[in-house]
């Protein structure tokens, strides 16, 4: 996991936290089915890894779109790639537009 994705994680957790102390880190990793260690160190970005089912998991827990945290994580969510397989040009055009859009 990276560090961009850890920081977005912790950020989103900690939020839910302060209304509910049921978004303890030790409580969230209980829920989605990993060591509060393990959650831990993907918080702070380092060198760890989720299962697609752990971050479905954690999407669900946090209340965010899976396919976002799946892309987030380093994954291409399935309806993704066959959105890409059914039009590989249109595909290569919204990569590029994402890269190259400025966000503000």
């Amino acid at each position: 996991m990276s560090k961009l994705f850890g920081d977005y994680i912790r950020e989103k957790r900690e939020a839910l936290r302060r209304e509910d102390p049921e978004y303890s880190i030790r409580r969230v990793a209980l829920r989605i089915g990993i060591h509060h260690s393990y959650l831990s160190k993907i918080e702070r970005g380092e060198p760890a890894s989720l299962s697609e089912k752990r971050v479905l998991a954690l999407a669900e827990e946090l209340g965010e779109n899976p396919e976002l945290l799946m892309v987030m994580s380093g994954r291409v969510p399935e309806s993704l790639r066959r959105a890409v397989f059914s039009d590989p040009e249109w595909a290569v055009q919204v990569l590029e537009r994402i890269k190259t859009e400025k966000r503000s």
